[in-house]
């Protein structure tokens, strides 16, 4: 949609008014393209960030042999940490480079620290369960 008023008018093809959004339209859909994945990988909890391609693509509106591309590229510029595993194609990404939280997503941090404790809690009930069975033998 925007695009075509970046287009619309002039001898060059672009409107003058978007002259800069025009002629920057590649770096600015990189830009987007690791913003998304950077949100992605936020998103999901830390023990399932093995993401298909295709998930990657679906969401940065990436055709899926772009992806390893901007992978290696948010990778290179420290946005993420992880691997790529091109045989299987998956991305395995393990953090992901600390940025401004909105009340929403510190909601979903703060869901995400709650069921962590829980599962630790359980662990440490499960551990402190089989101590009798450990001392015994």
């Amino acid at each position: 949609r925007w695009r075509k008023r970046w287009r619309s008018t002039g001898s060059s093809g672009i409107n003058a008014e978007y002259g800069d959004l025009a002629r920057n339209e590649v770096a600015l859909k990189q830009k987007c393209a690791l913003l998304g994945l950077m949100e992605l990988t936020f998103t999901r909890a830390s023990s399932s960030r093995s993401i298909p391609f295709h998930e990657v693509a679906k969401a940065v509106k990436l055709p899926v042999e772009e992806v390893e591309l901007l992978v290696m590229k948010a990778i290179s510029l420290n946005l993420v940490r992880g691997s790529i595993d091109e045989c299987d194609k998956v991305v395995n990404l393990t953090w992901v480079q600390p940025r401004v939280l909105d009340l929403k997503q510190i909601g979903e941090m703060n869901n995400r620290i709650k069921e962590w404790s829980a599962a630790v809690e359980k662990t440490v009930a499960e551990v402190e369960g089989k101590i009798p069975e450990l001392l015994a033998s």
